[in-house]
């Protein structure tokens, strides 16, 4: 099972980022989707502000991408070809998404990454399916990632 640990930075944001989640976790496993109106009413502007960023980046690397919030809200639905399995609360500041890759490749985790990071809810650590890796933000939408090969015999054991 794949993971991403988050820091929890706005409790709030936390619990707006979960609506979303729930959708998404009833709805990718029957392969279901909902109008585009839908995602623009539940996502909060603070996130569209985020993810505006990102897409100003993404579209600045090549004339051939074109990212935008249908973009995104198509990967969730469609592009990341994975199911949810649980999000939960770890410590007061610290969450867990869990998820299954239905096939490879599954989609990656990049844009979920960033997704979440919109919350203000900042990935920390993920399990990619090959490794554990402790993730160092560098700037609002690059990170580094660590290989942790002790906790990943660990968590694979």
């Amino acid at each position: 099972m794949l993971y991403i640990q988050f820091e929890i930075k706005n409790p709030e944001k936390y619990y707006a980022f979960k609506k979303v989640y729930k959708i998404l976790f009833e709805i990718k496993p029957k392969g279901e989707s909902r109008p585009f109106e839908f995602w623009e009413d539940l996502i909060p502007a603070y996130s569209k502000k985020f993810l505006e960023g990102f897409y100003k980046k993404e579209n600045a690397l090549s004339d051939l991408i074109r990212e935008d919030f249908t973009s995104m809200i198509n990967y969730l639905e469609f592009g990341l070809d994975a199911d949810f399995i649980n999000l939960q609360i770890l410590n007061p500041t610290t969450g867990q998404v869990d998820f299954a890759a239905l096939g490879f490749p599954y989609g990656g985790m990049d844009r979920l990454l960033v997704f979440l990071k919109s919350y203000d809810c900042i990935p920390k650590e993920i399990y990619n399916g090959f490794s554990v890796c402790k993730l160092t933000w560098i700037d609002k939408y690059t990170y580094e990632s660590i290989d942790l090969p002790d906790k990943t015999e660990a968590y694979l054991n």
